[in-house]
C-alpha cells in the first residue's frame, strides 16, 4: 500500500472497518471524532482566534462544512444501514474519507504556524517539533527496530553459513583422508600380495633346478 495512504489510515482508528462486524459501536466513534473536528474548526473560525489570512480561513470553512455534512449524513443511520452505505463505497475508500477531517485539522494549524512565524526555518522547525510525539519519534524508534531485526537476521544468515562450510570442509578434509586411507591399505595389500608371489616364484624356482644349499655342507 502507498505510504500516503498508511499514513492517512493512521488517522482514524477505521483502517481495518472490514474486520468489524459492531457497526452500532462504529457509528458512535465515527459521530464521536467528527463532533471534535467541528469543535476544532470553530475554535479556530472565532473570532478570537488569529485569521487574517482569507484563503486559510476559507479553507477551513470547507472542511467544517465538509465534516458537518459528514456528521449529517452518517450520524442518523442504522447499523445495518451504515454498513451496507460502508461496504458499497468501500472499507478503506470510506476510513480515508473519514480521516480527512482530521487531517485538514493540522492542515490548517500548520499554515496557521507558517503564517505566525516570521521565519520560514521558525515555523518549519515547529512544524518538525510537533510532529515529534506523533511521527517522528515512533517512526525513529520503529526504524531503529527494523534495523536492529536486520542486523541480526543478517548476522545469524552469516553464522549458518559459515557453520555450513565449516561442515562441508570438514567432511571433504574426512573424505580425502579415507580415500587416502583406502588407497594406502590397498598399495599395501598389493605389495604384500606381490612380495609373497615373488617368494613362491623363488622357492619353485629352487626345487625345480634340483639346488641344495645343504649339499655343498655335504661334500
Amino acid at each position: 500500500m502507498d505510504p500516503a495512504i498508511q499514513l492517512i489510515l493512521q488517522l482514524t482508528p477505521f483502517a481495518n472497518i472490514d474486520a468489524v462486524d459492531d457497526y452500532a459501536r462504529v457509528r458512535a466513534h465515527l459521530v464521536e471524532y467528527w463532533d471534535w473536528d467541528i469543535e476544532a474548526y470553530r475554535s479556530y473560525l472565532n473570532p478570537n482566534i488569529r485569521a487574517d489570512n482569507p484563503r486559510l480561513v476559507l479553507c477551513a470553512l470547507v472542511l467544517l462544512t465538509m465534516v458537518e455534512w459528514m456528521h449529517l449524513c452518517y450520524s442518523g443511520l442504522t447499523p445495518e444501514a451504515l454498513r451496507e452505505r460502508i461496504h458499497a463505497m468501500g472499507p478503506r475508500t470510506f476510513a480515508i474519507l473519514a480521516a480527512i477531517p482530521h487531517l485538514g485539522v493540522i492542515i490548517v494549524r500548520n499554515i496557521e504556524i507558517v503564517t505566525v512565524a516570521d521565519f520560514p526555518v521558525l515555523a518549519c522547525s515547529l512544524i518538525v517539533a510537533s510532529m515529534l510525539p506523533a511521527l517522528i519519534i515512533p517512526l525513529i524508534l520503529s526504524s531503529a527496530q527494523k534495523f536492529k531485526v536486520w542486523v541480526a537476521s543478517r548476522w545469524r544468515q552469516q553464522r549458518e553459513s559459515e557453520h555450513s562450510e565449516t561442515e562441508a570442509t570438514t567432511v571433504a578434509v574426512t573424505d580425502r583422508s579415507e580415500s587416502r586411507k583406502v588407497v594406502s591399505e590397498q598399495t599395501m595389500i598389493e605389495d604384500v600380495e606381490a612380495s609373497l608371489g615373488h617368494n613362491g616364484y623363488f622357492h619353485s624356482s629352487e626345487e625345480g633346478s634340483g639346488f641344495d644349499p645343504m649339499a655343498d655342507e655335504r661334500i
